[in-house]
């Protein structure tokens, strides 16, 4: 029975009947040919037509850099979550510096303000 390798989620199947595949044949390449890509991450595969090949550099850095800035953002909106940590931390410390900045004439910083922040330190 033939290997099978789904266009989208590359997942790959092996030793598989037709009728036993979850979507239309049509969307697995059969038997490819992983050649090209063998031992490196799914995340950097590129499949044109039935041909599985390797993302350039530059088309790893930039999957790289989208996956880290996707986790930066689970990071800032930690913030958000329900009792974590990270969230009565953040408080407590803008309830300190809000206290400092009233003492100066200044406006009271949000919680949304500290999030732009934190999300922004994390770029650098």
């Amino acid at each position: 029975m033939p290997n099978y390798l789904h266009r989208t989620t590359k997942q790959y199947q092996t030793s598989v009947s037709t009728i036993t595949l979850p979507e239309p044949v049509g969307n697995y390449i059969q038997d490819p040919d992983l050649s090209a890509v063998a031992e490196e991450p799914i995340r950097y595969w590129t499949i044109t037509g039935d041909v599985v090949s390797l993302k350039n550099q530059s088309e790893q850095d930039a999957v790289d850099a989208a996956i880290l800035s996707a986790q930066r953002d689970d990071l800032a909106n930690e913030i958000d979550s329900l009792e974590t940590f990270m969230k009565g931390f953040a408080e407590v410390m803008l309830d300190q510096l809000n206290t400092l900045r009233d003492l100066h004439g200044l406006p009271a910083g949000s919680i949304a303000q500290l999030k732009t922040a934190v999300r922004n330190k994390l770029d650098n």
